[in-house]
C-alpha cells in the first residue's frame, strides 16, 4: 500500500492506560478483526505485541493489493482506449491493456488468476458505468481522527483520547454526488445449500464484512472527511473460488467457494443496525482497558486457528506471554 503516516501512528498506542501520554489506538483491524474475534488474542497481539509467523496467505493479499493500487495510479493515460474496447466487444484487448499498466511481475502464489479476475470486472465496471466516475477518489487511502471520547465506568466519568485510524482500499464517487466504499478481499468466499436450495452466502461472513465497512463509515465521519457521505458500500472477492473444499461441511450442507463481488446500500437500517455494532465494540474495548480484563472467547473451531492457543487460559496455558516468545524464538 502507499507509505504509511508514522508520524500520526506515533501519537497513539495500544499499551494505554489512564493518564498515559499518548492516545489508544483504534483501528478497523484491531477492533472488528482481533478484539471481535477474541479479547484476549487482542491482549496478546496488540498489547504485548507477541510476534505470529507470516503466512502465504498474507503475502498473497499483500502483493494483489499493491497490483490493484498500481493499476488505479497508471491507468489514466489508457482509459479512454479501454472504454473503446470495451465498447467495441474487445474485452480480451482492454484486460491485456489494462494488465500491461502493472509492472512485470513473476508471482507463485496464484496472484495473477486474482488480479485478471478483479480486473475484469472492473473493465464491465466501466461499460456499464462510462469513464466519470471510474477512478477512484480514494485508493489505499489512510485516514486518521484524534478525539477525545466521555466514556462511563464504574460510575466514574473517564475522559479517554482516541487515535482512529484505517485504510480504506478503494472510495468511488456517485452519480448522486455520495460515495461507496469497496475493500478487497483475497481470501474464500464460501456459499452453502441444503438438498434444493439455492446456494446462500455466510450470514456471518455477510455481516462480519458489514460490519468492517460501518467502521470505515465511521471513520470518515469522525474525521469530518470530506468523503464521509457513503451511501453504499460493497466488497470483492476475486480469489473465493480457489478455496479447497470438502463437498458437504459440518452441518451436511452442500458447499462451493466463488468468487464474489457485493455491492449495497449503506444508509437506512444497515447502517443504523452496523454503526451501533462498531460503537458496541468500542464500548467493549475501552471497558476492557480500564477494567484491565481482556478475557477469553474460546471455542474449538476458533481456536483451532490461533497461534496463541498453548498459553491460552481457555486451554490450561500459562497465560504468560514470555513462555509464548520463548517458545516462537525456539522454533
Amino acid at each position: 500500500m502507499s507509505d504509511r503516516d508514522w508520524s500520526a501512528y506515533a501519537k497513539s498506542t495500544y499499551q494505554w492506560k489512564p493518564g498515559h501520554k499518548k492516545m489508544l489506538r483504534m483501528t478497523k483491524t484491531s477492533l472488528t478483526s482481533d478484539f471481535d474475534y477474541c479479547p484476549k488474542q487482542y491482549e496478546y497481539k496488540r498489547i504485548h505485541r507477541l510476534p505470529e509467523p507470516s503466512s502465504d496467505a498474507m503475502m498473497k493479499g499483500n502483493n494483489v493489493h499493491e497490483a490493484i493500487e498500481v493499476f488505479y495510479d497508471n491507468v489514466p493515460p489508457v482509459l479512454d482506449e479501454l472504454h473503446t474496447l470495451m465498447q467495441r466487444n474487445k474485452t480480451e484487448e482492454a484486460l491485456q491493456l489494462a494488465l500491461s499498466v502493472m509492472p512485470e511481475q513473476e508471482y507463485v502464489l496464484g496472484e495473477g488468476p486474482s488480479i485478471e479476475q478483479r480486473i475484469r470486472w472492473d473493465l464491465a465496471r466501466l461499460l456499464a458505468g462510462g469513464k466519470e466516475n471510474y477512478l477512484p477518489v480514494i485508493n489505499e487511502l489512510e485516514i486518521h481522527a484524534f478525539v477525545e471520547e466521555e466514556f462511563e465506568f464504574n460510575g466514574e466519568v473517564h475522559t479517554i483520547p482516541i487515535h482512529f485510524a484505517g485504510s480504506i482500499d478503494r472510495g468511488y464517487a456517485t452519480d448522486e454526488g455520495t460515495y461507496a466504499l469497496m475493500e478487497l478481499k483475497t481470501g474464500k468466499w464460501v456459499q452453502t445449500k441444503n438438498r434444493q436450495d439455492e446456494w446462500k452466502d455466510s450470514k456471518f461472513k455477510l455481516e462480519s464484512m458489514r460490519q468492517e465497512m460501518a467502521f470505515y463509515k465511521y471513520l470518515l465521519q469522525v474525521a469530518d472527511h470530506p468523503y464521509q457521505d457513503v451511501s453504499h458500500w460493497g466488497w470483492v472477492y476475486p480469489s473465493g473460488n480457489t478455496a479447497k473444499l470438502d463437498p458437504l461441511n459440518k452441518y451436511g450442507y452442500e458447499q462451493r467457494g466463488v468468487n464474489k463481488i457485493t455491492y449495497e446500500p449503506a444508509t437506512g437500517r444497515t447502517w443504523t443496525t452496523f454503526r451501533k455494532r462498531v460503537e458496541r465494540l468500542k464500548a467493549a474495548l475501552l471497558t476492557a482497558y480500564l477494567a484491565e480484563d481482556f478475557p477469553t472467547k474460546a471455542s474449538a473451531g476458533k481456536c483451532a486457528w490461533c497461534n496463541f492457543k498453548p498459553i491460552c487460559p481457555s486451554w490450561d496455558g500459562s497465560d504468560n506471554p514470555q513462555e509464548y516468545l520463548d517458545s516462537y524464538k525456539e522454533d
